[in-house]
């Protein structure tokens, strides 16, 4: 019993040592979010999308959005695009061939109004399967023109996305 009470402290700051990581990384104050995105089938998703608003006393709500998508022949899907639309209206189509996965990363938030919201959608054939998702800090809230709840949101058949393509 001598024998374990001598080391006893040693092995109290191993403990806090192995800890303290895990600790730091809840506290970190990361939020995330994701949506799905189905082009297959009778009622194919409109678009996927995520955005954020300003955090408290700032202009700015940055994020990172992370997109994987897979244009599947299975489904119907030929060589397309994968379209990404920001706010403003600014676009970018990258290029997918059938029966591939392709995944981007984006940083956006810097600009209300601009890049602050960042849809996704098959064009010129391809039909998309994946998802986005989105990962900020803590204080950056859900972007109301997705609804306000959830960074990201599919806009489901037969719905109007965000803004319109």
């Amino acid at each position: 019993m001598r024998r374990v009470l001598k080391f006893f402290p040693v092995i109290m700051a191993l403990t806090v040592i192995a800890v303290w990581p895990l600790a730091a990384a809840r506290a970190d104050g990361q939020k995330s979010d994701f949506a799905l995105f189905d082009q297959e089938g009778a009622t194919p998703d409109v678009s996927v999308q995520c955005g954020a608003a300003k955090a408290a006393g700032s202009q700015r709500a940055p994020f990172v959005m992370y997109i994987t998508m897979s244009n599947r022949s299975a489904i119907g899907g030929v060589n397309g695009l994968i379209h990404v639309k920001y706010h403003d209206g600014d676009l970018v189509d990258y290029a997918i061939p059938v029966d591939t996965t392709v995944q981007i990363t984006l940083a956006g938030g810097s600009t209300p109004g601009t890049d602050d919201a960042i849809e996704v959608t098959g064009t010129d054939g391809a039909k998309l399967v994946g998802q986005v998702s989105l990962m900020t800090q803590n204080g950056v809230k859900p972007k109301a023109l997705l609804g306000g709840k959830n960074f990201c949101t599919t806009t489901p058949f037969g719905s109007s996305p965000p803004f319109p393509l």
